[in-house]
């Protein structure tokens, strides 16, 4: 469960990864087209190490086996445009998650 409900705007993350459910597969760090996601050299966990840089593209969502990352909406996003503008895509309306190797 997410705590967006009671945080301030400027509170929420753009991007969290929920450490429990997460695999540590590193898809997301090839999914993201703007490098949110790095490798902690500590650790060796991903974790997000620059959330300001989220464009708010949703790649990473559904690329995700584990369905442990969460892009908020919520979060105040500086840009006055998205990757979709950008790249003049509509947003889609329906982002399917991925499965588990499940052949589909």
């Amino acid at each position: 469960m997410s705590n967006t409900a009671n945080a301030a705007p400027s509170d929420v993350q753009p991007v969290v990864i929920d450490a429990a459910r997460c695999t540590n597969c590193r898809k997301c760090l090839d999914a993201c087209p703007t490098g949110v996601f790095q490798v902690d050299a500590r650790t060796d966990r991903v974790v997000v190490q620059y959330p300001r840089d989220c464009h708010f593209c949703y790649l990473c969502v559904p690329d995700c086996p584990d369905h442990a990352i969460t892009v908020s909406s919520e979060a105040p996003n500086p840009r006055y445009r998205s990757i979709y503008d950008v790249l003049g895509m509509e947003f889609p309306k329906f982002l399917p998650r991925a499965t588990k190797d499940t052949g589909k």
